[in-house]
């Protein structure tokens, strides 16, 4: 993937997070790899300030994507039929959240969050994640906006269950954010709420 990495990076202390989410993951080797939402490893983290994002600066990260698949997104943006979605692969749907991260769009957003009849009401889904997740998910998105690979994990994936990396390399430096997804309703979701619920405990201790 051909970038620029511009000084937008510099406007906050660059963090390396890996976040480890959602359920038990079985590998193909038998073992039993914790990828737990109620887990989640800071391997290196530093204080920093809120990001602004400049919208004006022609930007997407489905830039990659064919016209097919933009054309779905669109359409979903639109008229909300999560059913557009269907085909795209877990790390489509990673891009998809960062782009309605920053495009500030927390309707699409839950939606195409895991369920598992756990999500409160979308009114008080979008109140939390501005509260607890937000600024966080700014400066991924900054961050990682130049991102050198995103890929499948397929060692920790299974049918139901997928992890997909975002890896980023600045010099000998590299950085790498995990995001989990499970199936449902024959679509692929982003696990949100589990790791939006732990910010939340943690902030009322």
């Amino acid at each position: 993937m051909l970038k620029l990495k511009l000084p937008i990076l510099s406007v906050f202390v660059v963090s390396s997070l890996i976040l480890i989410a959602c359920s038990d993951v079985t590998t193909k080797s038998g073992e039993s790899t914790a990828v737990s939402s109620h887990t989640i490893q800071h391997v290196e983290e530093s204080k920093s300030t809120t990001p602004v994002i400049d919208r004006n600066y022609d930007f997407t990260y489905l830039e990659e994507m064919t016209e097919e698949k933009r054309k779905l997104y669109e359409e979903f943006l639109s008229n909300g039929n999560i059913n557009s979605l269907k085909t795209f692969t877990p790390e489509e749907m990673v891009l998809i959240m960062m782009n309605l991260i920053f495009e500030n769009n927390f309707d699409k957003l839950y939606a195409i969050t895991y369920n598992n009849n756990e999500l409160p009401d979308k009114q008080t889904f979008i109140a939390e994640y501005i509260d607890y997740l937000l600024d966080e998910d700014i400066q991924n998105y900054l961050m990682y906006r130049y991102y050198d690979r995103i890929s499948l994990d397929k060692d920790s994936s299974t049918e139901s269950i997928a992890i997909v990396h975002l890896e980023i390399i600045f010099g000998s430096a590299h950085y790498r954010k995990i995001y989990p997804l499970l199936k449902e309703d024959g679509m692929w979701k982003v696990d949100l709420y589990n790791y939006m619920k732990e910010k939340k405990a943690k902030s009322e201790e």
